[in-house]
């Protein structure tokens, strides 16, 4: 008799340890899909770093599900994996729907998997398609050597949710900084759209009280937009450092205290990263730049691109802004502060989330 799919209790699980550990339990359950030992013992260091779901029934682990997010606007489903005695239980839909839901308040756009490809024949996985198929992926292309020749993989792919089209005539710019609405009048000229500022409409800038860059700037477009009545866009942005756990992260402009004359100085803030850092030697870091297009019905647009590089030991370079002096992109030789500041606008992660906005949601006007 199957499990009833009631009776499921699912949530996320953020122990190291404890994610190896259940990985280990029911991958070792499934023989037909892991059956290789090398590869359960590969994708249990793997979980360790990953987002998690567990189910359990009566206290009891019943399967689970991890989440590798590849790019801000692209994750793939590293596992799932259901114990066999929870089979037919719908249990892999209901892990697969926390895992949408969790996604949908992101910048993710796209879900990826990859699984044992039809032509390597094995029985097993036919069901493993079907599943995937009824989730509604579809597949995209098989790799025959990405794992072994016995193994070819096959790459599936589905679409989370379809953009809203922008179909106003007037944006809000969620900040007080005329800097930032100069930039977003140049964006917008092409698609016939005024924009204004929040602090000209006598808006309150809200608190940040988010633990996430999308997080902030949704905050703040979603505030701007229900006072005004107008669609609004917020953003924010920072740096992440690895081995300083992602700091300073959101709160890279506080890293910056104010100086003498009361502007932040964000050489107050490089001192302080490059000091904390000085025991480390993993030097790996990026900046990040989120986006919030947000409709007074609540309805929000959300966009986060990266810019990967690494943390030199020293500043080098005066131009540019922030952080710039002591990040060098990869693929680059130079910091952003020693950047021609034309070519830094084209590849920055700034760049990139405005690229993204644009085209999910001005395309076509």
């Amino acid at each position: 008799m199957s499990a009833d799919p009631h009776a499921y209790t699912i949530s996320r699980e953020r122990d190291p340890d404890t994610k190896e550990r259940i990985c280990r339990e029911v991958l070792e359950s499934l023989p037909d899909w892991f059956g290789i030992p090398e590869a359960i013992d590969r994708f249990c260091r793997e979980v360790r770093e990953l987002r998690m779901w567990v189910a359990k029934s009566g206290g009891h682990t019943a399967g689970f599900a991890t989440v590798q997010q590849h790019f801000p606007g692209a994750a793939e489903l590293h596992l799932i994996a259901v114990r066999p005695e929870h089979h037919r239980s719908r249990l892999g839909t209901r892990l697969l729907t926390e895992i949408e839901t969790h996604l949908n308040t992101s910048a993710t756009r796209f879900l990826t998997v990859k699984t044992l490809a039809p032509s390597a024949g094995d029985r097993s996985y036919a069901h493993t398609h079907r599943f995937y198929a009824a989730q509604g992926f579809v597949p995209l292309e098989v790799f025959p050597t990405l794992w072994d020749e016995e193994n070819p993989c096959l790459l599936m792919a589905k679409t989370l949710r379809t953009p809203r089209h922008f179909d106003g005539r007037k944006l809000v710019m969620a900040s007080h900084n005329k800097g930032k609405l100069r930039e977003m009048v140049e964006l917008m000229a092409p698609f016939g759209i005024e924009v204004v500022l929040a602090g000209d409409l006598g808006l309150p800038e809200p608190e940040e009280t988010e633990d996430s860059y999308l997080g902030n700037a949704k905050l703040k477009a979603v505030a701007a937009a229900r006072a005004s009545g107008l669609p609004a866009m917020a953003d924010d942005s920072g740096l992440s450092v690895d081995a300083l756990g992602g700091a300073p992260g959101i709160y890279s402009a506080r890293w910056a205290d104010k100086g003498p004359n009361g502007e932040r100085d964000f050489n107050i803030g490089m001192d302080r990263v490059l000091r904390e850092l000085a025991p480390h030697k993993d030097r790996r870091g990026h900046f990040v730049s989120a986006l919030a297009l947000c409709w007074p019905d609540g309805h929000c647009e959300l966009f986060e691109a990266w810019v990967e590089g690494e943390i030199l030991h020293e500043k080098r370079g005066t131009r540019g802004f922030g952080y710039d002096p002591i990040f060098k992109p990869l693929g680059y030789d130079i910091t952003f502060g020693e950047m021609d500041p034309d070519h830094k606008r084209e590849m920055s992660h700034r760049a990139e989330s405005f690229r993204q906005l644009l085209a999910a949601c001005f395309t076509g006007r």
